[in-house]
């Protein structure tokens, strides 16, 4: 029964089996884990309290990566389960979209490189209806001396002067 009456007072039940408790809290585990991983820029953006920023801090600090770190894992995973962990899981979120959004850009910027190095001005020309921002004569000139290039070291390095062109535009 759900509801139940107890003493005139309306009590809800909600059973929890001990596999979903197990499932949350390795859930925490892998938080714990996540966060140790976690540049210190990119942690300083999650809300975290003293305690578990020092246990991040001891973790990563930890030599024996077997048995040691796997004890600390489970204190901070104790730790993170006395707090809320909802706006923990938010800004995590938010992190992994920008990355995601930082992860596309990369794709878009070698896409246009390669674009420009087999089409040329074509290439170019798309780019700069898309982003009108490009600069043209800039990435003419490279693509000029990409195409002039003799040795293969020359040509890796100005296709990286294009990718970083293109990169500033994105």
């Amino acid at each position: 029964m759900e509801n139940e009456v107890k003493n005139g007072t309306l009590e809800n039940i909600v059973p929890v089996s001990k596999s979903q408790l197990k499932r949350e809290s390795h859930e925490i585990l892998k938080l714990g884990k996540r966060l140790v991983g976690l540049p210190v820029e990119q942690l300083s953006n999650i809300p975290l309290d003293e305690p578990v920023l020092e246990a991040i801090a001891l973790a990563r600090k930890i030599q024996n990566k077997r048995s040691a770190l796997k004890r600390h894992y489970q204190f901070l995973g104790k730790l993170l389960r006395a707090r809320d962990t909802d706006s923990i899981f938010a800004a995590l979120e938010l992190i992994d979209q920008s990355s995601h959004a930082q992860i596309k850009r990369h794709h878009q910027a070698e896409h246009w490189r390669d674009e420009i190095i087999t089409s040329g001005i074509e290439a170019i020309e798309s780019l700069l209806t898309e982003q009108a921002s490009a600069d043209r004569q800039k990435l003419r000139q490279l693509w000029r001396k990409h195409s002039s290039a003799k040795s293969d070291a020359r040509k890796t390095q100005i296709s990286r002067l294009i990718y970083q062109e293109i990169m500033q535009v994105l």
